[in-house]
């Protein structure tokens, strides 16, 4: 009860309202309840799973992510890996354009030993920050997964995309070329035509033919 006419914090019926006004999709409100309760405790990673997504729909994206992220590094600690992944795939959801998710979805990959998988997330990140004002954050998406995987294909063909728009043709065609020997069928196929259509010589014209005799 309040004591001097002030509320005395009861961090139980906190959750309760929350929880009621995320039901009735009055989302402000039920924020307006877990901030009370992040104030007094800002480290509540119970909290921060319930409001991140709030704040996404809400349109509060950098409280969303910092949200998701101490959620995600609880679980982490705990040895919930494989959790700690779907609650950033849930936030991927509101936060697309956020390079710093791709990146965490990434290295969480790597801890449960899956490059391959860390790599594809990290492409993935990359493909959604084609725009001109977010080629340095895909830049840093592909380069770490060439770091990972130095001749995977797709990291290795988009990083090369990403430089032809920037201007960087012949930086992109060497890519390409140091890429070619270790590629074969429908890989092949694209590189060259890639190839083809940055250099239209008759040389890379038969190369590229010649792909598509390649098994």
């Amino acid at each position: 009860m309040p004591w001097f006419g002030r509320k005395v914090y009861d961090r139980t019926r906190l959750l309760d309202q929350a929880m009621q006004a995320t039901r009735r999709r009055r989302r402000k409100r039920a924020i307006s309840y877990y901030r009370e309760i992040l104030a007094v405790d800002p480290n509540d990673a119970h909290v921060h799973r319930k409001v991140a997504p709030l704040f996404g729909h809400t349109k509060q994206l950098d409280d969303a992510w910092q949200s998701y992220r101490l959620a995600a590094s609880q679980l982490t600690r705990q040895g919930f890996v494989d959790q700690a992944i779907g609650v950033y795939r849930e936030a991927s959801a509101f936060l697309t354009k956020d390079h710093r998710l791709w990146l965490a979805l990434g290295e969480l990959e790597l801890e449960r030993k899956r490059p391959v998988d860390a790599v594809n997330v990290l492409v993935e990140g990359a493909r959604h920050l084609r725009s001109r004002r977010t080629q340095q954050e895909a830049l840093t998406l592909l380069q770490r997964a060439r770091k990972i995987q130095p001749h995977a294909f797709e990291p290795t063909y988009e990083l090369a995309n990403l430089l032809v728009r920037a201007g960087a043709r012949d930086r992109a065609r060497k890519l390409l070329q140091g890429l070619a020997p270790r590629v074969h069928g429908r890989q092949l196929r694209r590189l060259r035509r890639r190839l083809f259509v940055l250099s239209p010589t008759p040389a890379n014209a038969w190369r590229w033919l010649a792909s598509w005799f390649s098994r």
